[in-house]
């Protein structure tokens, strides 16, 4: 069992006492092993009293792996392709299109470039909903990758501008998605998990959501969704099924502690109490929401309603980038404008991508914070930078959200494992996946006949 002991950093553990100490920390195999205090009589027990690799975080912050809990790894070829600023135009005239003409080695391009830019900016868990066709290769690509994923098929069996080759019958759609459970479910050493992925109420008919719920009561298994995106979309909900989406997922048993709906921009009061009672999890995507005009979610009302609230950035195609300190920057700024007498703290907006994240998705026993037992999910965060300086340790939440970036990550360890360091991917080869990308996005632009 290999040991690596990270030393001299200032640990944010983002555990439930608040811990910021200047100290070390000590991974075995893919578990934290000791923090702080508890190092020395860890490490007397190793072989030859000392850990196989040591990593100097003087000048560095280290944190939990940042939790990524909304996300399109298909729609990575996608950016600068979809500049529409309306949700449903932006799904109908690009999106669905784009989707549709993916093959599986376009798909493994998409997947492996999102890829690199996540982990290089620090992220070591992502939430995935694929599109309808070729999830298995997502699969095969987070393992191949080191990552830890929840991740599943978007399913969709109607809808208004959808192309035929996205539409599946419910039952051989629920059926593939049950597939991709058996294969991947607690693959790769446990750091994969399979969700449902229903895209949202206008592509997905009654029964489908019917065998949807069954599915995820019977096997345990997450719900991933989007729910009152936009205006627009709003309107298109109301109109389908007489209802909003919140009260149609909670008429037909759909909310539970297992379901995750991505954007709530436009959930009202009641609607938050529904989802609380459920105990069913929201995920804020601020990027998103501004790019396409959508508006502004309330998330400190989501947090007074004491739900669990991830943060994510949905795909590169609403973007344009899958940076998470990106995010929290956005997330902190809008919730000030919004409730600047009752605004997130920086300590709760970097929770959205740790510890808050995590348990988002299910995974707060597994992930989401610097304590012995853990996942060693963890990432070393440079603070010597000018843009950090001169007072980074005065207040290290504030400076992570709103002064850190993505290039300020120096290592992404998952599982143990290290991922990237120092500029360089250990799994992927970052200049290929750029290149792939770049020959697979022209052939898929031709494809889908649209222009790039």
């Amino acid at each position: 069992m290999s040991s690596t002991l990270i030393h001299s950093g200032t640990l944010v553990c983002m555990d439930a006492a608040g811990t910021v100490a200047r100290g070390d920390l000590l991974v075995r195999g893919d578990a934290i092993a000791a923090i702080s205090a508890a190092v020395p009589d860890a490490i007397a027990t190793l072989p030859d009293r000392r850990a196989d690799e040591s990593i100097d975080a003087s000048g560095c912050f280290v944190l939990p792996g940042l939790v990524h809990g909304h996300l399109h790894l298909c729609q990575t070829l996608f950016r600068g392709l979809a500049e529409q600023a309306d949700l449903l135009g932006w799904l109908r005239e690009r999106i669905w299109p784009l989707e549709a003409a993916h093959t599986e080695a376009s798909i493994a391009a998409s997947a492996r470039l999102g890829l690199a830019e996540l982990i290089a900016g620090g992220v070591t868990c992502v939430n995935d909903m694929g599109t309808v066709r070729h999830t298995d290769v997502i699969g095969e690509t987070l393992a191949e990758s080191g990552i830890r994923a929840l991740f599943g098929k978007a399913l969709m069996d109607r809808g208004d501008g959808v192309p035929q080759g996205l539409i599946e019958r419910p039952r051989d759609a629920l059926e593939d998605a049950l597939a991709l459970a058996k294969r991947f479910g607690g693959s790769a050493g446990g750091r994969l998990r399979v969700s449902l992925a229903p895209r949202f109420i206008l592509s997905c008919s009654e029964a489908l959501w019917k065998e949807v719920r069954d599915a995820s009561l019977e096997r345990d298994l997450v719900i991933h969704t989007h729910l009152s995106e936009s205006p627009t979309e709003g309107r298109e909900v109301e109109a389908a099924v007489r209802s909003s989406a919140a009260r149609f997922f909670e008429a037909r048993e759909v909310l539970s502690t297992r379901f995750v709906g991505a954007h709530g921009v436009w959930l009202e009061d009641d609607e938050l109490a529904l989802l609380r009672r459920a105990d069913a999890a929201l995920v804020h995507c601020p990027g998103s929401n501004l790019k396409l005009g959508s508006g502004f979610a309330r998330v400190s009302a989501w947090r007074r309603s004491g739900l669990r609230i991830g943060l994510g950035s949905d795909g590169a195609a609403c973007n344009n980038r899958l940076d998470t300190f990106h995010e929290m920057s956005l997330a902190a700024g809008v919730s000030r404008a919004l409730d600047h007498d009752a605004a997130l703290s920086a300590r709760e907006v970097l929770a959205l991508a740790t510890c808050g994240g995590a348990a988002a998705l299910g995974l707060g026993a597994v992930t989401g914070s610097l304590e012995a037992g853990k996942q060693a999910d963890l990432i070393v965060l440079d603070a010597s930078a000018p843009h950090h300086a001169p007072n980074a340790a005065a207040d290290p939440y504030a400076t992570v959200v709103h002064a850190a970036r993505a290039s300020d990550v120096l290592l992404t360890m998952a599982a143990g494992h290290v991922l990237y360091r120092d500029g360089a991917w250990t799994t992927l080869d970052g200049a290929r996946a750029i290149a792939d990308a770049r020959a697979e996005a022209l052939g898929l632009v031709r494809r889908a006949a649209v222009a790039g």
